[in-house]
């Protein structure tokens, strides 16, 4: 298909039910047919950015703005965005304690948002379910707020692997992570054989003598890691899991 399917028209041209229809198809669904695409209004329906939800003093709730990024959402078939922090009015959370759940709010002749709290999930007409939080009956608890658009972290896959790759004592071993920046993250292991089937212990420390020190440090190109100096001591590995003086190491790295 070839979008746009309208063309421009020239003043004195008469219009064409063909040139009409080809005009609200391109504006509702892309220039596609209606079976094969939703509307845009239909698309966008859930639509939302930057909605995030925080703890305000005296049990109130707060969606964050951001000049930069601020909190976007579709509610009713409108498109909405705050120009300024968006703050749950006082004295919203009575009763017992409950699970409470966290409404975005349309107004006819706005185009941002408001905030509204209910102990029932449904939404109503021109409200938007965001989040969640729980009341203990005197106060919201804090680490329960939750936003719905938030996404739940993962950690991806490291972006630098070095393998395992032997170790011992008195030796200092370099790294190309290859990232072009300083990794976010290095993650040190420590394992008693060469393809990490024992228990993989998390380097932390070392012991060098008397005392006792971290060994990991990196710099835009490499990570580099310094044993311990002398045999006698838990010079590759100082654990209360296992301690070494060899051993394997394999490092993993996120950008």
């Amino acid at each position: 298909m070839t979008y746009p399917l309208s063309t421009e028209v020239t003043a004195g041209q008469p219009t064409a039910c063909d040139h009409y229809n080809k005009l609200r198809r391109d504006a509702l669904r892309l220039g596609n047919a209606d079976a094969d695409s939703l509307t845009l209004a239909g698309f966008l329906n859930r639509h939302f950015e930057h909605m995030n939800l925080q703890y305000l003093a005296t049990n109130r709730l707060r969606v964050p703005y951001a000049i930069n990024q601020p909190p976007t959402l579709m509610i009713n078939g409108c498109l909405l965005q705050a120009t300024a922090n968006v703050d749950l009015p006082s004295n919203q959370f009575t009763g017992v304690a409950a699970t409470w759940y966290i409404f975005a709010v349309r107004s006819a002749g706005s185009t941002t948002f408001t905030l509204a709290v209910n102990t029932a999930a449904a939404e109503a007409t021109d409200q938007r379910l965001i989040g969640e939080c729980y009341w203990d009956g005197s106060n919201v608890v804090t680490l329960s707020i939750k936003c719905y658009f938030q996404p739940v972290l993962s950690l991806s896959n490291a972006d630098y692997d070095s393998g395992w790759f032997a170790a011992t004592y008195a030796a200092t071993y370099t790294k190309a992570h290859a990232m072009g920046a300083f990794p976010r993250l290095v993650v040190l292991y420590h394992a008693t054989d060469a393809v990490g089937t024992s228990e993989w212990v998390p380097v932390q420390v070392v012991q060098n003598g008397n005392e006792v020190r971290p060994i990991i440090g990196w710099d835009s190109t490499y990570i580099y890691i310094t044993t311990g100096q002398n045999g006698a001591y838990s010079a590759t590995l100082y654990s209360m899991r296992r301690s070494s003086v060899s051993g394997y190491y394999r490092l993993l790295a996120w950008r």
